[in-house]
């Protein structure tokens, strides 16, 4: 019984990918009428969360616009971003159990300052990792309660592209407005607007990690290493504001041992909202 229901589970997933994939999902949910079968999948989507199946994913087609809107307006600053999964799993829930609730990711150009002060502590080959990244666009991760206390102070991190995590002080770190990449991305919006940093709910991103081990891992049996994430420019969410505005964002997805996404089983993902 137990192995009936994993697989039924595990049709209702691949029916709801092709659907997020196709970018019809949000159609499909607001539809008024439903047959015996459609109506197990809207009741498993309301069950799981209604953001996390119908908001969340990117449709195939908006991500190919996107991401080419992205490389056509900034060529020179795509570099591949990504995190390794296990790396990128250990920190989430490690401070979701410590009481953070908001992951971010925010933008970043390296600097030799940054580098000469976050160097003491890494590796040789990290370092010149960051060196090899200072033309191109970067990213720190971050993990916040709101508001901050003494408890839980925000904790930001290197770690994209790297083969280990490196707690640094933000006081090292310049937000992206301010520097030339910033000006670049910003002439490159139609709002002429750019976003420090996309803004998570941790507990959404547990549940994404989750789906992971869950559909990609158990129905489909694949070897999930890191999680790349791609820049992107569309008109995303502020949160301050709920408003508009056109800005670089970034679409995730899991790839395999050998680099390969794996976007023909899983839908692309946006989970966060722009600050400021």
């Amino acid at each position: 019984m137990e192995k009936e229901m994993y697989d039924f589970k595990c049709a209702l997933e691949s029916t709801i990918v092709a659907m997020q994939k196709a970018g019809t999902i949000k159609n499909f949910y607001q539809m008024s009428q439903f047959t015996e079968k459609e109506q197990w999948i809207k009741d498993y989507i309301t069950k799981n969360g209604v953001d996390f199946f119908v908001t969340h994913p990117i449709g195939d087609n908006e991500f190919r616009i996107n991401s080419g809107v992205f490389q056509q307006r900034v060529p020179n600053l795509a570099q591949e971003l990504y995190i390794d999964f296990q790396l990128f799993e250990t920190l989430v829930r490690n401070h979701l159990n410590d009481g953070y609730t908001i992951m971010k990711i925010s933008f970043r150009q390296i600097t030799d300052n940054t580098i000469s002060e976050s160097s003491k502590m890494m590796s040789k080959e990290n370092q010149l990792f960051l060196k090899s990244k200072k033309e191109y666009l970067y990213v720190t991760l971050s993990f916040h309660v709101e508001p901050e206390t003494k408890i839980n102070p925000a904790k930001h991190y290197f770690v994209f592209n790297l083969d280990t995590y490196y707690e640094v002080s933000v006081g090292d770190l310049e937000d992206i407005v301010g520097t030339s990449l910033g000006r670049t991305l910003t002439s490159a919006s139609s709002d002429a607007y750019v976003a420090n940093c996309i803004r998570y709910d941790l507990i959404l991103v547990k549940q994404y990690i989750d789906r992971i081990h869950m559909y990609l891992e158990g129905c489909l049996k694949k070897n999930v290493v890191r999680l790349d994430f791609i820049p992107c420019i569309g008109k995303k969410i502020r949160f301050s504001d709920g408003s508009l505005k056109e800005s670089i964002y970034l679409a995730t997805m899991p790839a395999d041992n050998t680099k390969q996404l794996l976007s023909a089983d899983f839908p692309y993902y946006d989970q966060g909202s722009l600050e400021p």
